[in-house]
């Protein structure tokens, strides 16, 4: 079992690489269940089981799709807001 801190450290490394906004996404559930399958196999990889990555995330599906929701209506890089 991985400590909490080091479980939302890979997590936050690894949604900072691969959530991505994804305009006109129609289907958002396929898109996190595609996520959450990426996660999961990534983070057996470093030896953190799904157990360690419910007690630091909760439901992962609802985690994911928040992190795609604050992708989503973050402002696009180089864009200004006025």
């Amino acid at each position: 079992m991985k400590n909490k801190a080091n479980v939302e450290t890979f997590v936050n490394s690894w949604v900072a690489q691969n959530v991505r906004n994804i305009p006109g996404m129609a289907n958002l559930p396929f898109e996190v269940d595609r996520l959450a399958a990426s996660l999961t196999g990534d983070a057996r990889a470093q030896g953190i089981s799904g157990s360690d990555l419910n007690r630091a995330l909760g439901d992962i599906d609802e985690y994911l799709t928040g992190q795609y929701e604050q992708v989503s209506a973050a402002p696009a890089f180089g864009t200004q807001t006025l």
